[in-house]
């Protein structure tokens, strides 16, 4: 029986006698010097970490490890995740090196059963209890499952996203070019800004195109076609306006549409509860990684082409105005919150 798994639609369903836990042992711990030292705990990841991979002959993206809490478990079981979507089981032997450095990372008086979650980039843990529904002796395959990595189902997370956004998606977003030109122009001559003039974007076009999946919308090809930024203000240019989005949608692929919706927050029922969206496209910097953003998929209450706020403090997208017109003429005034803040001039 082989100690390797693929990984299937089904495998939640496996049972302990589905999986072959062969034993290993771990001689690749250095000399253990100082065990109170902080970078104790990063060897010993590393060192299971390569172990492991070692001895299933594939790069490992991901590995469980379940302590005994002898009574029911009495090994150390740790579960790989391979990079070709196998898992890969095996038993560690409790050796007295193994022993010493599993010290540095457990107290050693703690007698309940933990699993420890370790990748290249970091380690967590929790108590086994906290699995409870799915045990690990029983409910063997649904217990791997719950720490499966999000490579092993990108393609179902990514559909799940795509699904949630297809209703709400609406490109086509107009806007009275009369009036947008109108409130600029009168914006840049009543607080004396200097723009750069309009430059030949379609690089940029194509290369938005190429990563988003959707052309560049036509409603911010007009509204730079006035300008390519502003000096010493909030205002980016098209450069500016890829590179953040560009941003923004590497955090929105890395992330669960759970991780992405936010059901505790509210706002006014116009922008989506997400922390982002590829179909926000930023072009007024907030400063601190917060922006105002042109919507192209609004909730609801929206419509194309708003303008939200959101960002790094920011849980959810909420509302700043209706347009882009709306949004210059509320700077125009006196007492805009926007305009009195100092970040809308930006420092040279």
């Amino acid at each position: 029986m082989t100690n390797y798994t693929a990984y299937s639609d089904e495998f939640k369903d496996l049972r302990w006698t589905d999986f072959n836990f062969e034993s290993i042992q771990i001689d690749t711990f250095p000399v253990l010097d100082n065990p109170k030292h902080h970078s104790n705990s990063f060897t010993f990841r590393d060192t299971l970490l390569g172990a492991v991979e070692k001895a299933s002959g594939k790069p490992l993206l991901q590995l469980i490890l379940i302590t005994p809490d002898y009574e029911t478990i009495h090994k150390f079981y740790a579960v790989g995740y391979l990079e070709d979507k196998t898992v890969f089981t095996v038993d560690i032997e409790n050796t007295a090196e193994f022993k010493a450095w599993f010290t540095v990372i457990h107290d050693e008086h703690h007698k309940n059963a933990t699993v420890y979650n370790f990748s290249a980039n970091g380690f967590s843990s929790q108590p086994i209890s906290n699995l409870k529904d799915i045990p690990f002796l029983e409910h063997t395959g649904a217990f791997i499952n719950n720490f499966i990595p999000k490579a092993f189902i990108a393609k179902q997370l990514a559909k799940e996203k795509s699904d949630f956004l297809a209703p709400h998606i609406q490109l086509d977003a107009e806007i009275d070019m009369k009036a947008l030109v109108a409130s600029f122009i009168g914006l840049i001559s009543e607080k004396r800004l200097t723009f750069h003039p309009p430059t030949n974007n379609e690089a940029i076009y194509k290369t938005f195109e190429k990563e988003a999946g959707y052309p560049f919308p036509q409603l911010i090809k007009d509204y730079l076609s006035l300008h390519n930024g502003i000096d010493r203000c909030a205002i980016m240019g098209a450069e500016d306006i890829y590179n953040e989005w560009k941003q923004w949608k590497d955090i929105y692929d890395d992330w669960t549409q759970e991780d992405l919706l936010d059901t505790y927050s509210t706002n006014q029922g116009k922008a989506l509860l997400m922390y982002t969206t590829p179909y926000w496209i930023p072009f007024f910097d907030l400063e601190n990684g917060n922006f105002l953003a042109f919507d192209f998929a609004p909730n609801t209450k929206g419509k194309a082409g708003q303008i939200i706020r959101f960002g790094a403090d920011q849980e959810i997208g909420y509302i700043e105005a209706d347009d882009l017109v709306s949004f210059f003429e509320n700077l125009r005034k006196p007492d805009s919150e926007i305009e009195d803040n100092e970040w809308f001039y930006i420092a040279q």
